[in-house]
């Protein structure tokens, strides 16, 4: 009985690593020497599943698929290309030192009978930017001085899991928590 709980345990250990690969010393920000490390570690996007592409190496491009199925809504399908252009620039902008980064986002939708995936083009949106510029946005709706500011630690029980959007942030990464909102705020960095 013991060994069963054990390996539950050891189980549940193992699950909240991978699902959370920023578990360390507490008030660190993770840090990358390039974008596809990050994303590798996140783990959020993917080479393997055709959900994240390097496009262009210098200036850095990159390409987020966020995944989709047949008859969502195309209102959800731009929400979820919208914070994939936020999560691209902004996690690119905290956990690594790149001055300037291009991010495309086109949706992937997902077949789960046939196993098959299909990019949808007519959602596609790609947005260039520097990192002043993305840091000035920030700054003129939440309380931020620096990238660092736009994550936090959180709580699970006894574990602590770094590189959490704060809730400030949260304002801007989605519509229903608040004022920006998401569509609104990609809609001034796109500008």
């Amino acid at each position: 009985m013991t060994t069963g709980i054990t390996n539950r345990l050891a189980s549940l250990v193992l699950v909240i690593f991978l699902c959370f690969p920023a578990v360390s010393s507490a008030g660190s920000i993770s840090t990358f020497p390039d974008v596809k490390s990050m994303i590798d570690a996140f783990n959020d996007y993917s080479t393997s599943n055709g959900t994240f592409v390097v496009l262009k190496s210098k200036p850095l491009h990159i390409q987020l698929s966020p995944q989709v199925v047949k008859g969502d809504l195309p209102e959800v399908i731009m929400e979820q290309v919208n914070r994939a252009l936020m999560y691209g620039i902004y996690r690119s902008f905290i956990h690594t030192q790149i001055k300037d980064i291009t991010v495309t986002a086109v949706p992937i939708e997902i077949n789960f009978r046939n196993k098959n995936s299909t990019l949808l083009s007519k959602y596609k949106k790609t947005i260039s930017i520097s990192r002043n510029k993305a840091l000035a946005l920030v700054k003129k709706y939440i309380n931020a001085a620096s990238f660092s500011d736009l994550v936090t630690d959180a709580k699970i029980g006894t574990i602590v899991i770094h590189d959490q959007w704060t809730k400030d942030f949260k304002r801007i990464y989605y519509n229903d928590q608040g004022s920006p909102g998401l569509n609104r705020f990609v809609s001034e960095l796109s500008k």
